[in-house]
């Protein structure tokens, strides 16, 4: 009797031990999922055709390597500053937004980025002076299948299918896409690959520039678009040998009209210019307004609210003296952190939002650090004192956009403009967690 109630006194505590160790050390249900975030890889866009241009990349270890059909492994940098010839490059997942910069008789900049399935570009032109060009840039390692579909005043032009080879860049000139049309908004959807689309803007009358600049893309339609950072003639550049104007281009995707409402903010206040209070916008038929309203000595911004989403640019035409050029200024997101390395540029950043709060840290081109807080209602502008290397900015508010305005060099008349959109934000997925519990035997 004796041996027996010890046999199962020795059963019952081995069982309990079992179960103690298997609490122990296999994970409960809720933990057998881990969450991992990353950013996503890159592209910066290479122009090509002998124009001097380069990435700036926030920090010199982050990795890269040429999108040219043949290297496919990332290499830890030296430099912040990449030299791009014909061939794009990839950038390795970062918090940073890298930039290309291109420069000749005008300035074009645009941050690198990644299509999250759809670009959308508000801008560019198919005209007798476009020498435009969409790069649409494969930096996989299969081949890509995108379609491009043209809006146009008079509707959307029929769509066109491409397939771009892997880790591979196809030039398309945009007066193929849309021959003739001035006016023009594209849609690049990835249909399948991992692409990168980017539009390069230039006008040409004869040998004469006319100007070029970058079209930032756009990822999706909204009912308020917020166009931040738009240039004026500041400075030196307010003088009687120059002049300035503004061209508001406007698209609803969707196939319900739109009423809209566009509202100027700039330092001097902000206002609805007269006859802009309710303007009815055909479904996918580009309309352009004219802004004769806004200022022409200072930055401003754009606000264009609407009952439908929609998508909207401001296209800026300079003279100086016998020379062009023009600026792209398209829609900034909802800012949180946002940095970069501009390069040595000495920039005018603007914020816009019902209550503006950010903080600017900086590294000059002078070794010193350089930061500003910025606090205003509706609209702010700021210049810094001195070129910049790398910058950050962070939100300490809700509901603010900022954007960025590169001006002239004492070498050339460009000007450019871009929006503080991260070039990739932070993706997240699900990693599963070994666990002895869901191995069963039949």
């Amino acid at each position: 009797m004796i041996k027996r109630i010890s046999l199962r006194t020795g059963s019952l505590i081995a069982f309990l031990l079992i179960v103690l160790a298997l609490n122990i050390f296999i994970p409960e249900r809720s933990e057998q999922i881990k969450v991992v975030s990353t950013y996503p890889a890159t592209v910066c866009p290479a122009i090509g055709n002998k124009v001097s241009s380069i990435a700036g990349v926030t920090n010199p270890k982050i990795g890269r390597r040429s999108i040219d059909g043949a290297t496919k492994r990332l290499a830890a940098g030296k430099t912040t500053q990449i030299p791009l010839s014909n061939t794009s490059v990839l950038i390795e997942g970062n918090a940073g937004t890298a930039i290309t910069f291109a420069n000749n008789k005008w300035k074009a900049a645009v941050p690198c980025s990644v299509s999250n399935g759809q670009q959308w570009f508000v801008g560019g032109s198919g005209a007798i002076t476009s020498k435009s060009f969409l790069y649409i840039v494969n930096s996989g390692y299969s081949d890509s299948n995108v379609e491009v579909e043209v809006f146009t005043p008079n509707g959307a032009i029929e769509v066109s299918e491409f397939t771009v080879p892997q880790n591979s860049t196809k030039k398309i000139s945009v007066d193929t896409l849309a021959p003739g049309e001035g006016e023009i908004v594209i849609a690049v959807t990835t249909k399948s690959g991992r692409v990168s689309s980017f539009l390069f803007d230039e006008r040409k009358k004869g040998l004469r520039s006319l100007g070029a600049d970058f079209v930032s893309p756009v990822a999706q339609a909204e009912k308020q678009v917020r166009i931040v950072s738009i240039p004026g003639l500041v400075g030196k550049l307010n003088n009687n040998n120059n002049s300035i104007s503004q061209i508001l281009r406007i698209l609803v995707p969707g196939k319900i009209d739109a009423n809209i409402e566009v509202t100027i903010n700039s330092n001097d206040g902000n206002f609805v210019p007269d006859g802009l209070s309710e303007v009815k916008v055909d479904s996918q038929r580009v309309l352009s307004i004219p802004l004769s309203a806004a200022p022409t000595n200072q930055t401003f911004s754009v606000i264009v609210n609407s009952d439908q989403p929609i998508l909207a640019s401001v296209l800026t035409n300079f003279t100086f003296g016998r020379s062009n050029e023009i600026t792209w200024t398209t829609g900034s997101d909802i800012l949180s952190n946002w940095s970069t390395n501009l390069t040595g540029s000495r920039p005018i950043l603007t914020f816009v939002g019902d209550k503006i709060n950010v903080l600017v840290k900086a590294n000059s081109v002078n070794g010193k650090k350089v930061e500003k807080k910025l606090s205003a209602k509706d609209f702010i502008a700021w210049q810094s004192p001195v070129g910049l290397n790398r910058l950050q900015v962070t939100a300490l508010g809700k509901g603010i956009s900022g954007g960025v305005i590169l001006l002239p060099l004492e070498a050339n008349i460009g000007i450019s403009s871009l929006p503080m959109n991260n070039g990739g934000n932070l993706e997240t997925a699900s990693e599963p967690i070994s666990d002895a519990s869901v191995i069963t035997r039949r």
